[in-house]
């Protein structure tokens, strides 16, 4: 009985501290501004962008994703209020994704993934 359970944990700790093969390890993405909005302190997945303004679309970049080092959130300010959002992963490594911003409402931010 005790060769059972301690099998049965060696198996469970492998595929709860295994990192799944799945992870997606290399985006290519892009920020799309559909809004009138000017946004300041523009960040995506911890890399700070700048500024973003109005209708401006920031070209693709690649990025080596680390879930632990790295948020899949957008952060930005605009008229001194913080927004975050977090994005929508694509399933695939170096599938190319455009994360479109396409309004504020009741101090929400509404990102897109196309």
């Amino acid at each position: 009985m005790k060769y059972i359970v301690l099998s049965f944990c060696l198996f469970l700790g492998a595929c709860v501290f295994s990192k799944p093969s799945s992870d997606i390890l290399k985006i290519k993405y892009r920020i799309v501004n559909n809004t009138a909005l000017h946004f300041t302190n523009v960040s995506i997945f911890s890399k700070n962008i700048g500024t973003l303004k109005a209708y401006d679309t920031i070209s693709y970049s690649a990025i080596n994703y680390d879930s632990l080092k790295q948020d899949p959130l957008f952060y930005g300010i605009y008229n001194e209020v913080n927004y975050a959002r977090y994005l929508v992963l694509p399933k695939t490594n170096n599938e190319r994704v455009t994360f479109s911003i396409d309004s504020l409402a009741n101090k929400i931010i509404y990102i897109s993934t196309k």
